[in-house]
């Protein structure tokens, strides 16, 4: 599970000692672009792991004359990998327009299938976690509104020992820029995003990290496959991050307005932006609501202006 202590540095190198599990590409994006299918099926063979293999299958599918062969790899893979990769293949099955792993996918989420500490290689034991982040992703984007109404039901827990609350919280931002996670799916529209649920995440103000941002100062890492450490130097400036935070820039960054939230304001100053989100929420979802009980629209599926 996610490190709830987590001290999030505003730095590139902070991202890259703390961020998510993930591997490096076999390639360059700008290599993967000049290499020919032949050339990126060959690369395949050679993928050290489980995540290069994914990536290299990602680029590939990007090529709609091999996207056939990329999803018949996917379902094999489905068929014989350990079921905590197959929320990872259902993603990208789902990228590349099959959408049959997602109902299997979301009864073991669900069932608490993912809640493990079984070991995989090269994730260790946060291979159940990893299953469960790409699960979220999955039924975020590509769920039905009866999945999406499951992960709603996750705010409403009075007990959340695996705090996924939390989790699908930071899931959701991480959609919604490349700033703080994968993001979108390549040509995946932001409008079919399901805003509710980082609407619900905006009650959410548990405080879960500190963001240390060291403007003028210096940054010094430590960093095994096991550990790291940073040690910061110079003018420090700290500030608590909410989930209710994550759920107002989520909201900013897919809709492109500025309701005035920033993660660095006092936390009167981000409620109040909190609030507007809110306000804006109620009175868009309230003008929708009138335009489809509207005669007009029930005659035509239109309303005139």
């Amino acid at each position: 599970m996610p490190n709830l202590t987590r001290v999030v540095l505003i730095s590139l190198l902070a991202a890259m000692i703390f961020g998510p599990l993930t591997a490096a590409p076999v390639t360059t994006r700008e290599e993967a672009q000049n290499s020919t299918p032949a050339q990126q099926w060959r690369e395949l063979v050679k993928a050290p792991d489980f995540f290069h293999e994914m990536a290299a299958l990602q680029r590939l599918g990007q090529d709609p004359h091999e996207r056939g062969a990329v999803l018949a790899r996917l379902h094999k893979m489905w068929d014989t990998y350990d079921v905590l990769r197959r929320p990872e293949i259902a993603y990208l099955m789902c990228q590349l327009g099959d959408r049959s792993g997602v109902e299997p996918v979301a009864r073991a989420l669900f069932a608490g299938d993912y809640d493990t500490g079984r070991e995989l290689e090269p994730d260790g034991v946060a291979a159940g976690a990893n299953a469960t982040d790409a699960a979220f992703r999955m039924l975020i984007l590509y769920g039905t509104p009866r999945h999406r109404q499951r992960l709603l039901e996750f705010f409403k827990l009075s007990d959340d020992p695996l705090r996924k609350r939390d989790e699908l919280c930071e899931i959701l931002l991480g959609l919604s820029s490349t700033k703080n996670g994968p993001g979108l799916p390549v040509g995946h529209p932001k409008e079919q995003f399901p805003l509710e649920l980082a609407v619900a995440c905006l009650d959410y103000t548990e405080e879960v990290g500190t963001i240390v941002s060291a403007p003028g100062g210096s940054v010094e890492s430590e960093h095994d496959s096991q550990h790291g450490s940073v040690t910061v130097h110079g003018a420090v400036a700290s500030y608590t991050v909410r989930r209710c935070d994550d759920a107002a820039q989520t909201i900013q960054n897919l809709t492109s307005r500025d309701f005035g939230h920033r993660v660095s304001d006092s936390i009167s100053q981000r409620d109040r932006a909190i609030k507007a989100i809110k306000t804006w929420w109620a009175e868009s979802h309230t003008a929708a609501q009138r335009r489809v009980t509207s005669p007009d629209y029930a005659v035509t599926g239109e309303v005139e202006s």
